[in-house]
């Protein structure tokens, strides 16, 4: 991989955008968005037991909680928290 990619789909992808950044000082702002929105996009919106009778015209979004979404980039990736803080410290 040469350059920072669309789409960084592996823990090697990430480190090899972020040393391409820091290496050529150029791209490090969007990497750094990017990286953010990694670690910080991991919830989804589930209807709460109480509100399951409800009819659909009636909801609301007190009617729904923030759970862990399992399937969200960084589970998929493999990339914890702290990795992905440690890249944004790079770029900082």
């Amino acid at each position: 991989m040469v350059g920072i990619p669309d789409y960084c789909q592996t823990k090697k992808d990430w480190q090899n955008a972020v040393d391409f950044a820091v290496k050529t000082n150029s791209g490090k702002r969007i990497l750094y968005s990017r990286l953010k929105h990694l670690r910080d996009d991991h919830y989804m919106k589930v209807l709460k037991d109480a509100s399951k009778g409800k009819p659909s015209e009636e909801l609301t979004d007190e009617d729904y909680e923030l759970v862990d979404n399992p399937a969200a980039a960084k589970y998929k990736i493999g990339i914890t928290d702290a990795e992905i803080n440690a890249l944004m410290e790079v770029l900082a």
